[in-house]
């Protein structure tokens, strides 16, 4: 009998590392969950994986009109337990085991005689370096309070992504130098062996034909500037002019290109303070993209996890991370300067770039 595998993509990166497992398991019936909250990018992962004969069943959370937050969580469990009842499945991958909907169906696909795996795929620097507040109080003990309260006892509340009860192995790009917290768990690397596929090239091409994507200007990029989450920074506003300052003396701006965060607030905002660089869609995976790029590109983050998905797929490229000025945990900025001298990506200071 064929394995059933469901993948929950929530995010670009989730969505390369989904379709190049479910490659690695031909054999199987896969099933991909687009559980994003983007529309643009819910609507663009869809009709890429629709387009694909990669998953046999694509479901697609489009509720974006619902605005009560109770109605729509509701009408997905519901949906996702008709799922389970219709097609139990075997194994079930996600890049973040706190997602209710991951946790819910693991709920139910563990239930009598029903058994599941739950598989972590690698989600970046959190793998790392677990969550920036993982030793506070109400990170530990208020949080996972609220949530068994809020969703039942099947709630577990990890110390960070991937350390729940629900998962059992971890996959992983750099599996030597996961935090301590996920090394119970069985660990294993993320194969590269998928990238050259046929099917993945193929699904990599309709991706980009249907985000329409103009890679020519990519081709005469020399710097990359790299952002992560919003709220990492104290300004992000500020440390974006500053990096643009810094490398509009070294080459012209529109031979710069700005990655921001997918869920970034202020992407317009960003466009249209700086109409003179490159804005790199923010639907489609940057290792998707990576190939466009000149190999004299240099590539510059902070704690962004492209840093180290790029560093994974080539040792060959010019990658950096700036150690920003403001104050973070000590448990997090050492082992940040770490991990990035184990894997060869220079920290250097705004002065310094």
């Amino acid at each position: 009998m064929k394995k059933v595998n469901y993948y929950f993509i929530s995010s670009p990166l989730h969505l390369l590392f989904s379709v190049t497992t479910a490659l690695s398991h031909k054999d199987d019936v896969n099933v991909a969950v687009i559980d994003y909250y983007l529309e643009s990018n819910r609507l663009l992962f869809t009709q890429a994986l629709e387009n694909s004969s990669i998953f046999e069943t694509v479901i697609s959370f489009s509720d974006a009109h619902v605005k009560s937050k109770l109605s729509k969580r509701k009408a997905r469990l519901k949906r996702l337990a008709n799922l389970v009842a219709e097609l139990p499945p075997s194994r079930v991958y996600t890049g973040s085991d706190r997602s209710v909907e991951f946790q819910y169906t693991m709920h139910l696909a563990n239930r009598g005689k029903n058994s599941a795996e739950g598989h972590y795929l690698d989600e970046g620097t959190q793998t790392y370096l677990g969550h920036r507040h993982m030793h506070s109080f109400v990170h530990n003990y208020v949080d996972p309070l609220l949530k068994k309260l809020a969703y039942g006892m099947w709630w577990s509340s990890p110390q960070m992504i991937g350390a729940s009860k629900w998962i059992s192995t971890i996959h992983a790009t750099f599996p030597e130098l996961i935090h301590p917290v996920l090394q119970n768990k069985k660990v294993e690397p993320i194969s590269k062996a998928a990238f050259k596929l046929p099917e993945f090239d193929e699904f990599n091409k309709n991706l980009l034909a249907l985000a329409d994507i103009d890679i020519e200007p990519l081709k005469n990029v020399d710097y990359v500037i790299i952002l992560t989450g919003d709220s990492f920074y104290k300004d992000v506003n500020e440390h974006l002019d500053r990096m643009v300052d810094i490398f509009s003396r070294k080459t012209e701006k529109n031979r710069i290109a700005l990655k921001a965060h997918p869920r970034s607030n202020y992407i317009e905002h960003f466009k249209k303070k700086h109409p003179e660089l490159v804005h790199i869609d923010n639907r489609v995976g940057f290792e998707l993209l990576l190939p466009q790029f000149p190999e004299s590109c240099t590539y510059v983050g902070d704690v962004s996890s492209t840093l180290f998905t790029i560093r994974w797929l080539s040792n060959k490229q010019n990658v950096m991370a700036v150690k920003l000025e403001q104050k973070t945990p000590e448990h997090f900025s050492a082992p940040l300067a770490k991990l990035l001298s184990e894997v060869d990506v220079e920290q250097l200071s705004y002065q310094e770039l």
